[in-house]
């Protein structure tokens, strides 16, 4: 993997694991908005997850923007309501920086990008029979592809159709207030795409590109707008604990 600026044209993906950074280093530059969403977490790690996404989307938004990870403006108002849990936003005054985030067991992903609207998504490889998730989630056609694999290949093929209809859905920031039955995409064995969904969007007009989360997970970003000739470059976000101290340096310069 390798780890560079945002260039003009490219998606960067940032991994972390939400068990490698303390407490004490996730909330340092979080904002009181975040903080108090993470205390709404029940669940230890729920909440950790939660912070990690926080705190990476921080780190590599400010390594992007030349700024301080506490000096990056974040927005997740809700269209639907008043609650702090949008689709994140990073705020700046002159340039556009699109941003997704995310988490499923011990992988979270923050992707950025300049060339439009995105959303990423990663998912751990369910371990369970997933008939009835099947049943609720997929069209007749992804049904039908899913059920064409062997039994111990679908756990893993219903992941991969999964993670392209969510990442194709946070990317506009309908999410899940689009039922994803009523979103087609290409099945398992086939390159990630979209055909169709309810969506103002040309299906053609979001590309699907597939990334490396590691063994037991899968994963994709979407990216709405652009050419064919996007760029995915995929890092390990312990590459950017020296750039931020980089960064603090030279504000305070």
């Amino acid at each position: 993997m390798i780890a560079s600026a945002v260039t003009a044209g490219e998606c960067q993906v940032w991994w972390a694991d939400p068990r490698q950074e303390t407490i004490e280093t996730l909330v340092g530059d979080l904002s009181a908005n975040e903080l108090r969403r993470a205390a709404r977490f029940r669940r230890e790690p729920d909440r950790r997850r939660f912070l990690t996404g926080a705190w990476l989307l921080r780190e590599a938004a400010g390594d992007r923007l030349g700024v301080r990870p506490a000096d990056v403006v974040v927005d997740r108002t809700c269209p639907d309501c008043d609650r702090y849990h949008g689709k994140p936003r990073v705020v700046t005054e002159e340039e556009s920086l699109h941003v997704s985030i995310s988490h499923s067991g011990d992988r979270v992903a923050v992707a950025l990008t300049d060339v439009g609207p995105l959303g990423v998504d990663v998912e751990a490889v369910p371990e369970t029979p997933v008939d009835d998730l099947a049943r609720c989630a997929l069209t007749e056609s992804e049904r039908q592809a899913l059920a064409a694999l062997p039994e111990h290949a679908r756990y893993e093929g219903f992941a991969r159709i999964w993670v392209r209809k969510e990442a194709a859905l946070k990317a506009t920031g309908h999410g899940l207030r689009i039922s994803p039955d009523r979103v087609e995409v290409t099945g398992p064995g086939e390159s990630p795409a979209l055909l169709g969904w309810p969506v103002d969007v040309p299906p053609e007009a979001v590309r699907i590109h597939p990334l490396d989360p590691g063994p037991g997970y899968v994963a994709v970003v979407a990216v709405v707008g652009g050419d064919h000739g996007i760029t995915i470059r995929e890092a390990d976000a312990a590459l950017l604990r020296g750039r931020a101290g980089i960064a603090t340096a030279r504000q305070a310069a």
